[in-house]
């Protein structure tokens, strides 16, 4: 049997599980592959495979969601009516050293409560330490807290995490949601904005080794590295297709195009195929667009109803977004608009790292926080699922909006302004220079007034 045989086979039963969220019959598509699988011949594998890949949604399916650029673009609005950046060069660099420390504490404040996912439960563990509600990072376990106390859940099987807690970290901890960012830092920095997805992800795979990677990101590595190409990435083998794989990639996007919501949407888009399809490409679209519109002004609030211009009308993450507004705009508390997106997405909240209901909670965060940084980005984390992603991203956000003075000094002091990271050349870095780089990538692309 041919060496690619099984490997082939495995993908197809990925695209399976994939196309099911895309409106097909799982159980069909296996009973088909189980025909093709019956002749043993690689090349019908390979032709049905080929085939899946491109059939469209049946037609009952009720959402439009394409993947191309020019069907994406054709709705965005027009380029030059958004608001442009009214202040001076040394408070576009404030808020960029904002945005970086603003990633780097929402990162650390999630770390220690990933793979808790479920608010429930997260609350259970951070009443347990005297974390709850989250103003600060997370105390660590009490050494004397009786085991039958603890709540029944991952977190206290992995002693690990007490190292990621207040008073045991004195720098940015290596993290994937942290490198993500350093790399397309580097991609800006070497290829200006007009990068291709394959200078995108051959950066990646230059500057990190694939162990710190997780799902849709791991899959683009091995992927590329087997000589794959974008859009190809995207979809071989990849569980993760729809994941916010390209949403923790996205910042300096955003952040390397000031006022400049439309450039920030393209370079968006041509590193989320790298990883994604339909909503994960939105996701890696919105989020760039909505730090940009961000930086121009200060409004989050207002830079979602921006960002939301660029995302197809028709697609679930459109409607994620209608949803999650209307529902801030209703409710008294936090906890019911968190509880409102888990029965809204069960199946996608159940994957962990969906875009769809982690970007509802970043959404939730910055609507339901009152502009105020600790309170958002502890009702970021306190809401669940993937809690380092989430929390990097709306720390990302308030930092372009509110600049180093909106961050409370206890959020940023245990860095000692250093980030740990698995990136090569940059294993150990001052979040100061980060910024200042992000800075000149960024200054020549911005909109002032």
């Amino acid at each position: 049997m041919h060496p690619i045989h099984e490997l082939v086979l495995e993908a197809l039963k990925t695209d399976a599980s994939q196309m099911a969220e895309e409106g097909h019959d799982e159980e069909a598509l296996l009973r088909e592959l189980d025909d093709v699988t019956a002749a043993g011949s690689l090349d019908a594998l390979i032709e049905l495979q080929q085939d899946w890949w491109t059939r469209p949604s049946p037609a009952g399916f009720p959402y439009e969601e394409p993947s191309d650029w020019e069907t994406i673009s054709a709705g965005f609005p027009d380029p030059e009516a958004h608001a442009r950046f009214e202040g001076s060069e040394d408070e576009l660099a404030d808020r960029l050293l904002a945005a970086w420390q603003g990633r780097c504490a929402g990162c650390q404040l999630g770390k220690p409560l990933e793979g808790t996912t479920w608010p429930e439960t997260i609350r259970e563990v951070l009443e347990a330490v005297g974390s709850w509600p989250l103003a600060d990072y997370m105390n660590p376990v009490p050494d004397d807290l009786d085991v039958e106390q603890l709540p029944d859940c991952k977190f206290f099987e992995q002693g690990w995490r007490n190292s990621q807690t207040k008073g045991h970290f004195h720098a940015v901890q290596p993290d994937d949601d942290i490198l993500y960012a350093m790399v397309s830092q580097r991609v800006l920095e070497q290829h200006g904005p007009q990068f291709t997805s394959e200078q995108a992800a051959q950066m990646l795979v230059n500057l990190v080794p694939i162990s710190p990677l997780h799902a849709s990101g791991r899959n683009l590595f091995r992927t590329y590295s087997f000589g794959i190409k974008p859009p190809h990435t995207a979809i071989f083998g990849n569980a993760c297709r729809q994941s916010l794989g390209a949403q923790i990639r996205c910042d300096p996007w955003g952040w390397g195009a000031p006022a400049n919501p439309a450039l920030a949407a393209r370079m968006g888009y041509k590193d989320a195929v790298n990883s994604q399809v339909r909503n994960g490409i939105y996701s890696g679209i919105f989020f760039p667009v909505l730090m940009a519109e961000t930086l121009a002004h200060g409004d989050p609030a207002r830079a979602i109803e921006t960002a939301a211009q660029y995302v197809p009308p028709r697609s679930r993450f459109s409607e994620m977004i209608r949803f999650v507004r209307d529902r801030c705009g209703q409710a008294d508390e936090w906890q019911e608009v968190n509880r409102a997106i888990l029965d809204r997405w069960p199946e996608e909240a159940k994957k962990f790292n969906h875009c769809i209901p982690n970007a509802a909670i970043v959404l939730t965060g910055l609507l339901m926080g009152g502009g105020d940084f600790t309170r958002t980005l502890g009702i970021t984390v306190m809401c669940g699922l993937d809690t380092d992603c989430t929390g990097a991203t709306v720390g990302s956000i308030m930092g372009c909006a509110l600049g180093t003075r909106g961050i409370p000094e206890h959020w940023t002091a245990p860095f000692n302004d250093t980030v740990h990271s698995h990136v090569k050349g940059m294993a150990t870095i001052k979040i100061t220079e980060l910024a200042h780089r992000m800075f000149e990538v960024a200054r020549p692309n911005t909109r002032f007034a």
